[in-house]
């Protein structure tokens, strides 16, 4: 588990790096403007949301259970951020913060892969602050039949290579099922990217009382 997870960290960005380029440094950008307060970040993983975070935050806490990760993610804060963060090992499902606490939490291409994902949502929900937002960009179980059949036979071996990552999860009804108003929805294809996980979905859920 420690070799595989060592060769995950070693080689995340440059299997993303043309994923990206194309598309997901875009969308991160854009979204992360709407970054506000005290934010947390869960599966921060190494860091490549750092470059594109205001820097009119008030605090940023960057939560990765991954060892090897946190290593590249440290690495990256001396190089990229003009103000330290907190670094923390949570798991998504246990976060060690007050209820109530947090303005904006930020899910990057994570919320796949958690082990459960009904428990970290219903833990995000109970760190935000009235009128919190949550910031979410994932990739989503297709729409096509056919994809998704074949999304079911893959993702035993998927997720075994992958990180635990699943791609059979309908993040945007459980996000709404956990509580939370979903307010904007963007849906786009990941390029380049297998068929298997194209289809994507980006925006801002908030939590209304």
């Amino acid at each position: 588990m420690g070799v595989y997870s060592w060769l995950l960290a070693k080689g995340y960005d440059l299997a993303m790096y043309k994923t990206e380029q194309r598309c997901l440094q875009k969308w991160r950008s854009e979204l992360l403007l709407r970054a506000t307060g005290e934010l947390l970040e869960i599966g921060a993983g190494t860091g490549v949301n750092l470059p594109h975070y205001p820097a009119h935050l008030k605090r940023l806490t960057l939560s990765e259970p991954d060892r090897h990760m946190r290593l590249k993610l440290q690495k990256k804060l001396s190089t990229e951020q003009q103000y330290p963060p907190r670094i923390a090992a949570w798991s998504a499902e246990q976060i060690e913060l007050p209820d109530r606490s947090v303005d904006t939490i930020v899910s990057t291409l994570v919320l796949c892969s958690v082990n459960d994902q009904q428990q970290t949502l219903k833990e995000l929900y109970r760190l935000l602050r009235p009128g919190g937002q949550l910031l979410f960009l994932e990739h989503v179980i297709a729409r096509d039949p056919d994809t998704v059949r074949w999304q079911k036979r893959c993702e035993p071996f998927w997720s075994c290579c992958s990180g635990n990552c699943r791609l059979t999860r309908d993040t945007a009804g459980a996000i709404e099922a956990a509580g939370l108003q979903i307010e904007r929805l963007t849906e786009d294809d990941m390029s380049p990217a297998p068929t298997i996980i194209k289809r994507t979905i980006r925006g801002v859920a908030r939590k209304t009382s």
